[in-house]
Parts: C-alpha cells; sequence; structure tokens
C-alpha cells in the first residue's frame, strides 16, 4: 500500500475485512494459498491469541468467548466479550446491541456525517443487528442459500463498487466461504485452500481500489487502515464451537503507512478490532462505552532527516 508519514494531516479512513472461520497455520503453511495476506503481513503487523477459556481478569465472567461466529463477530464488531454483548451461540439470543452497538455506529455516532458501510456474505450479521441500522450502508448477500463462494463475490464487487466510485470512511466486508469449506471438508483440505486463495483474491482488489484511490491526485491526503481477521479455528475433521487450541486460535494483520515490516503483534484479541478503528479515525474512546480491548501498535511517526 503507498505510504505517507504517519501522524501527518492525512484523512484517515478504515477498512476491517473478516475471514470466517480461517486457520492461521493454514494461512501461513503456504504463500501459494494467499499471496495478498502473506505479502500484507510481510509488509505490516501480524499476531496471534487465543479466545479466552478459563478466567482471567480481562475474560469473560464466565471464562468462554464461544468458538461460533455470532460471539466470534459481535466481539469483533463491538470491541467487548460476551458476558457484555450477550451472545453466546449464533441465535443470537441475549444480544446486547443497545449498549454494546458495533463500531461503524460507534463510530457515525461520535463524528455524525462520517460515511460507514458493511457487506457481509452472512446475512445474520445483519438481519441480528450486529451490524447496526445507524451504518450508511449495509449490504446482504446469503451464503447461506447461494453458497459462499458465490455470495463472498457478491459482496467484493459490492465493496469495490464503493471503493472506485464511493468515498467511504470505515467499511467492514465479511467473506465465509473457509468456514464453509471447514464444515464440509475440514481445513486441511483442497476445498479449504481453494476457499482461502478466492477470499484473498477479493482482499487483492480491495486493496488495488485503495491504492488507486491513493493514486488520484484529489486523495492523496488519505491514509488507509486495514484489518484482517477471524472469529475462530477450526478442528483438522472441520468444525468448531470447542476450547480447542486449533478452534481458539485467531489472528489479526494491521497494514497501514508508517508501520514497519514485520512488526509482531503482541496477542492481539478480537475484542482490540473495535478501539483500533476508533483510534485510527481520531476518535477517543469514552470510558462509559465500557469497552474491553485495548488499541493496537500505532506507527511511530518519522523523524525528518537532518540535512
Amino acid at each position: 500500500m503507498t505510504d505517507v508519514d504517519a501522524g501527518s494531516s492525512a484523512r484517515a479512513k478504515v477498512l476491517v475485512v473478516g475471514m470466517d472461520g480461517l486457520r492461521y497455520d493454514r494461512l501461513t503453511h503456504s504463500p501459494a494459498n494467499a499471496p495478498v495476506l502473506h505479502a500484507l503481513m510481510a509488509a505490516g503487523a501480524v499476531g496471534t491469541s487465543l479466545l479466552p477459556y478459563g478466567r482471567a481478569d480481562d475474560e469473560p465472567s464466565d471464562g468462554r468467548a464461544y468458538t461460533d461466529s455470532g460471539p466470534g463477530w459481535s466481539s469483533v464488531l463491538t470491541g467487548v466479550w460476551p458476558d457484555r454483548h450477550g451472545v453466546t451461540g449464533n441465535d443470537f439470543k441475549g444480544a446486547d446491541y443497545a449498549r454494546y452497538p458495533d463500531v461503524l455506529t460507534r463510530a457515525a455516532a461520535a463524528r455524525p456525517g462520517l460515511r460507514t458501510a458493511a457487506a457481509v456474505s452472512w446475512p445474520a450479521l445483519v438481519r441480528r443487528g450486529t451490524l447496526g441500522r445507524a451504518i450508511g450502508r449495509r449490504v446482504r448477500y446469503n451464503g447461506e442459500l447461494r453458497g459462499y463462494a458465490t455470495a463472498d463475490r457478491r459482496v467484493a464487487r459490492t465493496a469495490l463498487r464503493w471503493l472506485t466510485r464511493s468515498d467511504p470512511d470505515v467499511l467492514f466486508v465479511y467473506f465465509g466461504a473457509t468456514d464453509e469449506a471447514g464444515h464440509a471438508t475440514g481445513p486441511l483440505s483442497p476445498a479449504y485452500d481453494r476457499a482461502l486463495l478466492a477470499q484473498d483474491t477479493h482482499l487483492g482488489r480491495l486493496l488495488e481500489a485503495i491504492d488507486a484511490r491513493r493514486a488520484d491526485p484529489g486523495r492523496v491526503e488519505e491514509r488507509w487502515t486495514v484489518l484482517v481477521t477471524t472469529d475462530h479455528g477450526h478442528l483438522d475433521s472441520g468444525g468448531h464451537g470447542g476450547d480447542s487450541r486449533a478452534e481458539r486460535e485467531v489472528f489479526v494483520v494491521l497494514a497501514e503507512p508508517g508501520m514497519p515490516a514485520g512488526t509482531r503483534l503482541d496477542t492481539p484479541r478480537l475484542i482490540d478490532i473495535a478501539p483500533t478503528v476508533l483510534d485510527r479515525l481520531g476518535i477517543p474512546v469514552d470510558p462509559a462505552w465500557g469497552l474491553q480491548g485495548r488499541v493496537l501498535v500505532r506507527p511511530t511517526p518519522r523523524t525528518p532527516e537532518r540535512s
């Protein structure tokens, strides 16, 4: 991605990409399966953590973060664990999005006029209110009905159109084919690798659109932060919902101007995504919001060289 000095007066924008059920070891085992993500990790920052299971001070009061998509994406988008947002399964029962809304909704409320958008292939994220009505543009495609490969393509086309024809400030994009393949044939299968490569290709097109924006003389001030994450892993045999390491390991990739290549993030958690998005947009976190996450590492501004 095109570089500018961190800490400049650039106009901040954020892209968050979610890839459901993507196991980190399957992502990293072969660059050929995800060349765009490998390049992004090499140029930026990456780290892993385990979803909580067992009590710690910053973990849910019941000691679990649940390795299902409803709780996972709720934690990503709200910045709190299930003991606060209330979602413990894919039925979304107990959700408290009124108290703990998604980060796009928070950002728009804090800064009226901010352009927010979300495109997903798992319609429950819109239907159940994980992504709230206050978001400027919410588009859902039905991967459950039409298959996630097809729905993900439509998500990618929609996000690409927004990036090329509109002017979003913060954009959330969700792809689900890796999770579908994990359930069908397991994460060690060729089908899983193909799903990952397809999602990686979608990501590449979005990054190309961002680079094209930066090449536009009218948009040279834009400073894009890109975050890529997942909600849970998969057992070797496929499936999730338990407490094994294969199911609990998650990752965060962070790329932005000024980030030293090959930076290692220190145990980034799903709940760290939302406060990081707010930080990059220049929106202070209000303690009254009750967010449990922390802001992920910010690049150190460069010191001008002396002549």
